[in-house]
């Protein structure tokens, strides 16, 4: 009887370990579980800051009257101007999206509008966002929808763009880049498409 009392008490404190040992590895997973959901939402915190909507009335408005992607647009406004308003370049492109006084002329000689702005109309955010949104809108267009076409023209500029099409060195078929000559732009093409699936990961991917 002895053997066997201590045989049975053996066997139910194994039972009792086992479930403790199964609810502490719940808890453990439990734990691990909201840690991880708050890292990530301190990581999305973090990262939104870096990766604002500043004047999201107006990327959402314009960029849906021109059927440009809102990311494409916030990406380009944050590495032309990392959302400075008044900022002007040294080649003299001005604003959020940096615009060219001749090419701002250009696009309102497209429009059918009355209202000429003068090139300081450029530092308002609104005017700015809807101009630059239409430049990509035409650029989108010219190129077919190709992104890297057209914010590769936002940088160096459509007929640079074009040249470099016809230019076996630079493409096979005329449709497509094997490469950028610029280094500038090369670069510049790079930070705009990661910058952009930063802002879809953000802010888009769960729509």
């Amino acid at each position: 009887m002895p053997h066997f009392e201590k045989t049975g008490r053996k066997g139910h404190g194994c039972g009792c370990s086992i479930v403790t040992l199964v609810l502490v590895c719940f808890v453990i997973l439990g734990l691990l579980l909201f840690s991880t959901n708050v890292l990530n939402d301190v990581k999305t915190k973090v990262m939104a800051q870096f990766y604002p909507q500043e004047y999201s009335e107006y990327v959402s408005q314009y960029s849906e009257m021109y059927s440009v992607d809102e990311a494409l647009v916030y990406a380009v406004i944050r590495t032309e101007s990392g959302f400075r308003a008044e900022v002007e370049s040294s080649a003299g492109a001005v604003g959020l999206m940096q615009i060219m006084p001749s090419t701002f002329d250009y696009l309102q000689s497209l429009e059918s509008d009355s209202v000429v702005y003068s090139e300081e109309e450029l530092k308002n955010p609104e005017i700015n966002i809807k101009y630059g949104t239409y430049y990509l809108f035409i650029l989108l267009q010219h190129y077919n929808g190709s992104e890297q076409l057209a914010v590769a023209a936002y940088n160096a500029g459509l007929s640079n763009v074009d040249d470099w099409l016809t230019d076996s060195r630079y493409s096979s078929d005329g449709v497509t880049l094997l490469g950028i000559p610029f280094a500038e732009t090369e670069q510049y093409v790079k930070r705009v498409e990661n910058t952009k699936a930063v802002y879809e990961s953000l802010y888009y991917d769960n729509n």
